[in-house]
């Protein structure tokens, strides 16, 4: 089986600018990222080394339009925008994405042809990857997407840090640490991930390597709050939103 690693989760926004203020507030760096060409989408970033937050917000509605039957998360953004401000899906990196296409494939999921993906940022570097989606869900809770950068970990971090992109957080030493799911029923989520994705089993969800995803009774069937560790002890404790999306450092 690939390997695969926590990559980053989607925030729906209206307003990627917003975004990034609000976390500036909290001392938290977000910044610009590009538009999507072909998808009618455009975001904002927020890095806490390879893993990082993703605002994703709409900037072309006739392209969006035109997208959304072949790109799952146009159709996300054109189906929750502008009135659902949420925090929504996860994406996994893998080190292998025919490899991992072909294994999901086999399991019976509806995964997406794989397609390439580009934006430029604003400094005009041209930013690459590949891309699937997983159609349908598993009680509810939409999957996660899948994807491979044009680069390995390595590289690709070192260019970030090179960029100012994944740099000290004014907050100090700030890690992105568990995405909170709430769902149906948490043993089945966790089962069925763990089997698919290769994630080692927690009492309360499954651990990506040191960070945790993590399954409570609710009935949003869908990504709620993502917890960040900090090294400042007085921020322990803090919460704050975007739009309908949670934050909690602990």
């Amino acid at each position: 089986m690939t390997t695969l690693k926590w990559d980053h989760a989607v925030q729906f926004v209206n307003q990627p600018d917003e975004a990034i203020a609000t976390f500036a507030g909290q001392r938290l760096n977000a910044v610009a990222g590009g538009r999507h060409p072909g998808w009618g989408t455009w975001n904002a970033l927020s890095y806490f080394g390879l893993t990082y937050i993703e605002f994703l917000a709409i900037y072309d509605h006739a392209e969006l339009a035109s997208a959304q039957a072949d790109f799952l998360l146009s159709h996300d953004a054109a189906k929750l925008l502008p009135e659902n401000q949420v925090l929504h899906r996860i994406a996994l990196r893998t080190d292998d994405i025919d490899q991992t296409h072909a294994e999901f494939r086999s399991k019976g999921l509806q995964v997406s042809p794989i397609v390439n993906g580009q934006r430029n940022d604003p400094q005009g570097n041209v930013i690459s990857w590949r891309i699937f989606t997983i159609g349908g869900d598993f009680n509810g809770l939409p999957y996660p997407f899948v994807l491979q950068w044009g680069e390995d970990d390595n590289t690709r971090l070192t260019r970030l840090r090179a960029q100012g992109l994944d740099r000290p957080h004014p907050a100090g030493e700030v890690t992105l640490q568990s995405a909170i799911f709430d769902v149906q029923d948490p043993q089945a989520v966790r089962e069925h991930w763990h089997a698919l994705f290769g994630f080692n089993e927690l009492p309360e969800g499954l651990a990506a390597g040191l960070q945790r995803f993590i399954f409570r009774q609710g009935e949003a069937n869908r990504l709620v709050e993502l917890v960040f560790s900090a090294s400042d002890p007085s921020l322990k404790g803090q919460r704050f939103r975007v739009g309908r999306g949670e934050y909690r450092f602990q």
